[in-house]
């Protein structure tokens, strides 16, 4: 487990295995979805959505990574990117920038505040990648969320929040993208999945509707939550734990938001525009 700053930095400076790297630049098949978005801004809770329109609301699944591999560590984690779907649209999950996907497929895209994002990314590895007690927020967010990658290492632990963001919404993308935010869908459950139904090119009853928004919600995947874990080395990685918003008002401090918003100016403003991320939100929200 790592106990240093510098044990992180050297953890996250490992540059990608070649089947990592194999998998980036197989070309996708213009009806296959990717969801990609920067680690834990809902990109699970996207694929119980996806993976429910396409399937009939089925929840067979021991684990959802059975129907939902992750691209570029699939391997690692003992996900099979080569099996065959059962279900049509084939469902893809990973965490790299839009300009770094394959090319030719559907990409649904969620963003998150970035200092929930934080909050959140920090709960994650927590007692599984570091001790808590010795690496702080502080650390991680330098390490993990800060650090910028334009020169370095390729790998899906060296990202940076604002460059990805930047990346996902000026990148030349051979291939349909759905922008969504964690808090519209946390705001308007249905609304979210009537948007990603038709973007997956579906036509949904109201009553398999209404089974996909029901198996998305917070209580129904925090019952289930064995079926929405990641088995790691150093542990279980939990991917329901409470699903807030706001929860960075409370866990971050002035200090840290403060490196957060001046983020935000560096790398997002000059090239999007947006002055702070309500105003990203406000220009993909589910109510345009």
């Amino acid at each position: 487990m790592i106990e240093t700053e510098e044990q992180l930095l050297h953890y996250v400076s490992q540059p990608f295995e070649q089947p990592a790297l194999q998998a980036l630049a197989e070309p996708m098949e213009a009806t296959e979805i990717v969801i990609s978005t920067f680690p834990k801004c809902g990109t699970t809770w996207a694929a119980q959505i996806a993976h429910g329109l396409r399937s009939e609301g089925d929840v067979s699944f021991g684990n959802i990574s059975e129907v939902f591999p992750l691209i570029e560590m699939g391997y690692w984690l003992g996900h099979d990117l080569s099996r065959p779907q059962k279900f049509s649209p084939h469902l893809f999950k990973s965490h790299m920038q839009l300009s770094e996907l394959p090319p030719g497929g559907k990409v649904i895209n969620i963003i998150r505040n970035p200092g929930d994002t934080l909050v959140s990314y920090y709960n994650f590895w927590s007692g599984v990648l570091f001790d808590p007690d010795v690496i702080s927020i502080e650390m991680m967010a330098r390490q993990l969320f800060l650090l910028d990658r334009s020169s370095g290492p390729h790998n899906m632990f060296r990202l940076n929040y604002y460059q990805h963001l930047v990346d996902f919404h000026s990148a030349d993308y051979d291939g349909q993208v759905l922008y969504i935010a964690y808090e519209d869908m946390k705001l308007n459950l249905p609304a979210a999945v009537r948007r990603i139904a038709r973007f997956m090119g579906l036509d949904p009853s109201k009553i398999l509707q209404q089974k996909v928004v029901e198996q998305a919600t917070f209580g129904f995947m925090s019952r289930h939550k064995e079926k929405y874990q990641e088995l790691v080395p150093g542990g279980v990685l939990e991917m329901v734990v409470t699903g807030r918003v706001g929860d960075s008002k409370q866990k971050i401090s002035a200090e840290l938001q403060s490196e957060l918003d001046q983020a935000w100016q560096r790398y997002v403003t000059p090239m999007l525009g947006y002055q702070n991320y309500d105003q990203l939100h406000d220009s993909i929200s589910l109510s345009r």
